[in-house]
C-alpha cells in the first residue's frame, strides 16, 4: 500500500495538521501533533520539532507519511473510532502548499531529461 510523499517543511506539516483537524475535530491538537510525528517515524513531537525547524521551508527533503503509524499513535491516545481506509484516502487528498520541486530545481530536472542531440559532439 502506497503512502503519500510530501516535502518536509513547516508549512506542509501545518497543512497536514489543519486538514486532519478539519476532518477529525474530536482529536486534541497536541494529540494530533504526536500522531503526525509518529507518521513520519519520530517517537514524539518533541523529536520532530527540532528537525522541522532545522530544515525550514527551503529544504528539498521528501518524506513519507504513513497513515497506519498515525492511526496506531491515535489509538494509543484513546481514539478508537477512526477507520484506516478513510484516513488513508483523506491523507491522499490533502493539497500541500510546498510542492516537491521549486522552479529552479524543476528546470534543472527537466533539462537533465532532455535527450542529447545527435549532432552535439
Amino acid at each position: 500500500m502506497l503512502n503519500p510523499q510530501l516535502r518536509f517543511s513547516p508549512s506542509n506539516v501545518a497543512a497536514l495538521k489543519k486538514s486532519l483537524r478539519d476532518r477529525y475535530p474530536q482529536i486534541r491538537s497536541s494529540h494530533l501533533d504526536e500522531a503526525i510525528a509518529a507518521s513520519f517515524g519520530f517517537k514524539s513531537y518533541a523529536a520532530l520539532r527540532p528537525a522541522l525547524l532545522q530544515v525550514g521551508n527551503h529544504a528539498r527533503l521528501i518524506v513519507i507519511s504513513d497513515h497506519m503509524l498515525l492511526l496506531l499513535r491515535l489509538e494509543e491516545l484513546r481514539y478508537q473510532d477512526i477507520e484506516a481506509e478513510t484516513l488513508r484516502r483523506h491523507m491522499w487528498d490533502i493539497k500541500f502548499p510546498d510542492r516537491w520541486y521549486d522552479q529552479h530545481l524543476e528546470k534543472a530536472v527537466t533539462k537533465r531529461r532532455l535527450p542529447t542531440a545527435a549532432n552535439s559532439r
